[in-house]
């Protein structure tokens, strides 16, 4: 079994809103966390970040400056761009900490007993350093970033090579993500065998397995 990491295995603490929200009120510029995390939304499904592509300080010092400007402008706040931007920059470097869900060990221990686990996720090459910081790392056979494997999810590629890497046979399979894009229809067309972690109950209606909770995965005994 294979798992996405940011928002199935791992999440941010403080949450990318908070910081956002609080990094403008320091500024004078009083935002709701609802919009906030709104505009996340429509500009993480506009502009993906690549890991693979970026693969410089200057290439993703560039692209969070896109970002941010997207996050502005879908905020109205687009005059505040210039003087925001890099005291965002330094909010997120101070305070931006990836940590497990609290459901995350106790499943990838449960299932590693039966079967192997392993993380595939869009990722740079820091992704060993954050699992491991999380608590994680241990309970995986194999950990790969995007950046490793030179393409993104959804891209076929990215599935392939990972497969290649581990030798495991696409449909034998179970790949976990809570992205419905890059990991469901992604593993599925690589062929896969996908399931959705919609921790918010938000795509009911999803065409594919789908859990609420990584415990939901363990087989009862």
């Amino acid at each position: 079994m294979v798992f996405d990491c940011a928002g199935t295995l791992l999440r941010l603490d403080p949450p990318q809103e908070v910081i956002f929200a609080d990094a403008a009120a320091e500024l004078g510029v009083n935002l709701a966390l609802e919009d906030v995390a709104q505009a996340y939304e429509l500009v993480n499904f506009a502009l993906k970040m690549k890991s693979s592509e970026l693969t410089s300080v200057k290439a993703k010092s560039e692209f969070y400056r896109l970002f941010n400007a997207g996050l502005c402008a879908a905020l109205g706040i687009q005059r505040s761009f210039e003087h925001l931007h890099p005291h965002l920059t330094k909010c997120f470097a101070a305070r931006r900490q990836w940590v497990a869900f609290e459901d995350a060990a106790e499943t990838l221990h449960a299932i590693g007993k039966r079967v192997p686990v392993h993380a595939l996720a869009n990722w740079d090459k820091g992704l060993d350093d954050v699992l491991t910081k999380a608590g994680l790392r241990d309970l995986l056979k194999d950990a790969v970033a995007s950046e490793i494997l030179g393409a993104e999810k959804p891209a076929r590629a990215c599935f392939d090579a990972f497969l290649a890497r581990n030798a495991l046979h696409p449909a034998r399979v179970v790949y976990v993500g809570n992205e419905y894009v890059a990991d469901v229809v992604g593993a599925r067309e690589a062929g896969l065998i996908p399931v959705l972690v919609d921790r918010d109950d938000r795509l009911p209606a999803a065409d594919c397995l789908r859990v609420r909770s990584l415990r939901d995965l363990v087989p009862a005994s």
